[in-house]
C-alpha cells in the first residue's frame, strides 16, 4: 500500500517473495493457527512449542509443492508421510529459531509494510495494479487462507530482514578478494588426447566358454522378475450416485444466489498523510482536513491524491488501490470504506500507516448464471456431495468385513460388490492399481501372502478406495542364458575393452612424463589431440570432466603435469597441464572487477549467515518427540 515501504523490499528479498507465489511456499508453522494445544508437541526449540498440527499442516504444504513439480509424473511413495516428517520438522526448527533471533533483536514487520508488500507483487496485480481477484484466485490455487497467506509471509519477511541484517556486516579484505578474483579468472594451459574404447570393444571377440563361466559366476544377476496376480474389490464415489430432484437444485440455486450477495468488492481509492520526524499527528491531521475541505468544495479527488499522497505508488493513479474484499487494508480502512456509497469519501481515518481520506469508487458482485446454465453443475455437485457420506459408511463396512475374511468374497457377498482379478503384475508396472505404491507394496508383502491376509482398505483419491487378496505368486527364477547372452556379451567386451583403453592411456602417460610431445604420440597412435591456451573454468566449448580435472592438477614443475580421466561411456583422456595463470584484479575490465567484489561479497554474505545460523542451532535446546 505504501510506496515508500515497497521501494525497500527488492533485491533478494523481492525475488524470495516472489519465488514463494511461483512455488508453493516454504513449511513455515504458524502455532496460532492451528491447534493440539492439549497434544505432545512434535518438537521444543528454546521452551518454544511447534505442535502437531504445525506439523502435520508443514507436511501438507510439502505435499502440495511436490505435486506442483512434478504432476502426475511424482512417484506416490514420495507423499508419504513418514518420509517427509523428518525434513518438514528440520525446517520448523530452523524458522523457529531464526524468528527467535529476530524477536531478541527486536525485529518486526509492521501491517502497513505487510499490505504493502503484497500490493506489489507481480503474481497480484493485472495491468500493473493490485487486483484483489486476482489476489484471491492465486491464493486459493494454492490451497491458501488470506489470513494464513499473510502469517507465511510475516515469517519470510521477518527471516529477510534478519539475514540482510547479519549478510550487511560482511567484509571481505583485501587478500581474500585477490585470492577470490585470482582463482575465479584464472587462465590454464593444457592439452589432451582422447583414447575411446569403441575400437577395442569392437575387435573383442568372446568365447562361448567365457560367456558361460561368466554367466554361472553371475546366476544370481539374472533373475526374473517376481511377479502376483491377485483379486480385488474397489469402491468409488460414482457409484453411489443418485438421482437429484428438481426441488433440491432450486434450493441450491437459491443459496449460491444469497451467497453471491454477500462476496462484495470495493474500489478504494485514497489520500495518506504520514506521521513521522518531519509531521506531527497534529500537523497531519490539520492538512489532511483541509484537503477533504477542498474536495468538499469541489475539488477532484484524483487531483488531490496525485498532489499530496505519501502514497506514491497510489498516488500516481489518482489514490486507487483497487479491489478489497474486506481483508486487503487494515480493519479501520476497510471499515470506513464498507460505511461509503459509490462516489462517497469517509472522514480522516487512523491506521498504522498514518491519516487516510478514503473514497468509494466502485461496487461489483459476482454475477449468478441463470438456473438452466448452472443446472448441470448444480446436479453434479448436489450427486457429489450425497454419494460422498455413503461412500465413506460403505468404505468403513468394508474395513470390518475384510479384517478378518480369508478372502474378498464374503465381503464381496455382503455389500453386493464384485470381485475383480488382476492380470499377472511385476513390481516394474505401473498400469491398474500398481500406479499406486500403496497397492504393489501390499501385493508384494510377504506377511500377507503367506498367511493369505485381505490388505487393508486403500485410499487412492478421496473418491476412490481399494482393498486386495493375492492369489498367486511367482518367485524370480534364474532366466536361461539364451535370453542374457547379448547382455553378456555386452558388459565382458565393455569390461575387455575398457582395460585395454586404460593400459594404452597409462602408456601414453608414460611417454609424457617422460618428456615426449602429445601432438606426435597422438599422431602416432592415430587418436585426437587437442590443445586448449588461456583455458577458463567455465568455457563450455571442453567437456566437463575434462575441464574440471584440468583445473585441479597440480602446476608442472620439474616433472610434467600429466592425468589419466576416466570418463562416464567407458573413454580414458590423457591430460597434460602446461601452465597456470591466476587472475588479476588490475587486469580485469571495470565492470568485472566490480563484478568480481560482488560475487565475493556474496560468498563471505552467505558463509556469515550460515556460521551465524549454526551458532543459533548449536546454543539451542531442542527436543525432538
Amino acid at each position: 500500500m505504501l510506496q515508500n515501504i515497497r521501494n525497500n523490499i527488492q533485491g533478494a528479498a523481492a525475488k524470495f517473495i516472489i519465488a514463494l507465489i511461483i512455488v508453493p511456499f516454504a513449511l513455515f508453522g504458524i502455532d496460532s493457527l492451528f491447534g493440539g494445544s492439549g497434544q505432545v508437541p512434535a518438537a521444543v526449540v528454546n521452551g518454544e512449542k511447534i505442535s502437531q498440527g504445525e506439523l502435520q499442516q508443514a507436511i501438507g504444504l510439502q505435499k502440495r509443492r511436490l505435486i506442483g513439480m512434478m504432476g502426475d509424473q511424482i512417484d506416490p511413495a514420495m507423499l508419504d508421510d513418514a518420509i517427509l516428517r523428518k525434513p518438514a520438522l528440520n525446517t520448523l526448527i530452523k524458522q523457529q529459531l531464526l524468528l527467535q533471533a529476530a524477536d531478541d533483536v527486536g525485529i518486526e514487520i509492521s501491517t502497513a509494510q505487510l499490505h504493502s508488500t503484497i500490493a506489489g507483487m507481480p503474481q497480484f496485480q493485472e495491468d500493473g495494479r493490485f487486483s484483489q481477484a486476482r489476489y484471491e484466485q492465486v491464493l486459493r490455487l494454492q490451497g491458501y487462507s488470506s489470513s494464513f497467506f499473510k502469517e507465511l509471509l510475516k515469517s519470510d519477511l521477518t527471516i529477510q530482514q534478519l539475514s540482510n541484517a547479519v549478510a550487511g556486516s560482511a567484509f571481505v579484505a583485501g587478500p581474500e578478494l585477490s585470492r577470490a578474483i585470482g582463482l575465479l579468472y584464472e587462465a590454464r594451459d593444457y592439452h589432451f588426447i582422447k583414447v575411446p574404447q569403441a575400437p577395442y570393444r569392437e575387435a573383442i571377440k568372446l568365447s562361448d566358454e567365457e560367456i558361460s563361466a561368466y554367466y554361472q559366476e553371475h546366476a544370481k544377476e539374472f533373475l526374473s522378475e517376481a511377479a502376483v496376480r491377485y483379486s480385488y474389490l474397489e469402491l468409488a464415489e460414482d457409484d453411489f450416485f443418485e438421482p437429484v430432484s428438481e426441488d433440491q437444485i432450486l434450493a441450491e440455486y437459491q443459496r449460491l444466489v444469497e451467497a453471491s450477495s454477500a462476496q462484495i468488492e470495493r474500489e478504494a481509492a485514497h489520500i495518506l498523510i504520514e506521521i513521522n520526524d518531519d509531521t506531527s499527528r497534529e500537523d497531519a491531521l490539520k492538512k489532511l482536513q483541509s484537503i477533504r475541505d477542498a474536495i468538499v468544495a469541489g475539488a477532484d479527488f484524483g487531483d488531490q491524491a496525485r498532489a499530496n499522497s505519501a502514497d506514491a505508488g497510489s498516488a500516481a493513479e489518482g489514490g486507487t488501490l483497487g479491489y478489497t474484499s474486506g481483508d486487503s487494508f487494515p480493519a479501520e480502512f476497510e471499515e470506513a470504506l464498507a460505511a461509503l456509497q459509490v462516489g462517497e469519501f469517509s472522514p480522516v481515518v487512523e491506521t498504522e500507516a498514518g491519516l487516510h481520506l478514503i473514497k468509494l469508487l466502485d461496487v461489483r458482485q459476482p454475477e449468478v448464471a441463470s438456473l438452466d446454465s448452472a443446472r448441470v453443475e448444480i446436479t453434479e455437485r448436489l450427486r457429489r456431495q450425497e454419494a460422498m457420506p455413503r461412500l465413506i459408511a460403505a468404505v468403513e463396512d468394508l474395513k470390518d468385513l475384510v479384517f478378518n475374511a480369508e478372502s474378498l468374497a464374503m465381503p464381496a457377498k455382503e455389500m453386493g460388490l464384485t470381485v475383480k482379478q488382476s492380470e499377472w503384475q511385476k513390481k516394474s508396472d505401473s498400469s491398474g492399481l500398481f500406479a499406486f505404491a500403496t497397492v504393489k507394496a501390499a501385493a508384494f508383502n510377504a506377511d500377507l501372502r503367506s498367511q493369505g491376509l485381505n490388505s487393508e482398505v486403500f485410499e487412492l483419491t478421496p473418491e476412490h478406495f481399494a482393498v486386495l487378496h493375492v492369489e498367486e505368486y511367482k518367485k524370480p527364477e534364474t532366466l536361461p542364458l539364451a535370453d542374457v547372452r547379448d547382455q553378456i556379451v555386452m558388459t565382458l567386451s565393455q569390461s575387455k575393452a575398457e582395460v585395454a583403453a586404460q593400459a594404452k592411456a597409462e602408456e601414453i602417460r608414460t611417454e609424457l612424463l617422460a618428456g615426449k610431445r602429445a601432438e606426435t604420440i597422438a599422431k602416432a597412435e592415430s587418436l585426437t589431440w587437442n590443445a586448449i591456451a588461456a583455458g577458463k573454468r567455465g568455457d563450455l566449448a571442453v567437456d566437463t570432466a575434462i575441464r574440471k580435472r584440468a583445473f585441479a592438477m597440480p602446476r608442472p614443475g620439474a616433472q610434467p603435469s600429466v592425468s589419466v580421466l576416466n570418463l562416464a561411456n567407458g573413454d580414458r583422456v590423457v591430460l597434460q597441464l602446461l601452465g597456470v595463470n591466476y587472475g588479476s584484479q588490475t587486469n580485469l575490465e571495470l565492470a568485472l572487477a566490480t563484478e568480481a567484489e560482488k560475487n565475493a561479497y556474496r560468498n563471505r554474505s552467505s558463509q556469515d549467515f550460515s556460521a551465524y545460523f549454526n551458532g543459533l542451532w548449536k546454543s539451542a535446546k531442542i527436543k525432538i518427540n
